[in-house]
């Protein structure tokens, strides 16, 4: 049996720590050693996975145990479901945890939600910082946003209009990555 911390199934669930707790008491939610830890109370993933809000799949369990136990990797792609399934604010709490353990994919989207304003407050200076931590660890596409946003030929691009050229540029860099891979050698 695997288990999860509150915080972990609040952001699962998309319910209250209150709520969590009154599950517990009716018995719905299982827990780990009882429910006298207080904030530091595991429950039981499967019975969160049941209530989720989100839609999961069987391996975004060992997602949601590898984020839950801090692993960066896990903590950016439990962030990117989160994105995908219109949960933003819970997805930039992941990313800013991940990013923070210096995972240079979650700079980079940490920055980018920064920069457009998903999840958090949109704000430009940190979004740009974000970023190019990415792209001193390498990120390559973090590297090819970086060299537009520090440019002399950036327009004053703001919201939506920035957000479609950043997106122009992740798309010339995927291509670009794939036609690589794609060429024999």
């Amino acid at each position: 049996m695997a288990y999860i911390t509150l915080n972990t199934a609040v952001s699962v669930t998309g319910l209250s720590k209150r709520t969590l707790w009154r599950r517990v008491a009716d018995g719905q939610l299982h827990t780990q050693g009882g429910a006298d830890l207080g904030d530091h109370t595991r429950v039981l993933i499967d019975d969160v996975m049941a209530i989720s809000r989100l839609k999961l799949e069987a391996e975004d369990r060992a997602l949601i145990l590898g984020a839950d136990a801090g692993v960066a990797e896990a903590q950016c792609d439990l962030a990117l479901l989160l994105l995908t399934q219109n949960v933003p604010a819970d997805a930039a709490y992941w990313l800013g945890l991940a990013a923070r353990q210096h995972h240079s994919e979650a700079m980079y989207q940490l920055g980018r939600c920064t920069l457009a304003g998903v999840g958090v407050e949109a704000n430009l200076a940190a979004g740009v910082e974000w970023i190019s931590r990415a792209a001193a660890l390498g990120h390559g596409t973090a590297w090819q946003i970086v060299q537009y946003l520090m440019g002399p030929d950036r327009s004053a691009l703001e919201g939506a209009a920035l957000d479609a050229k950043l997106e122009a540029i992740e798309q010339k860099v995927v291509l670009a990555a794939l036609r690589e891979t794609a060429e024999p050698g």
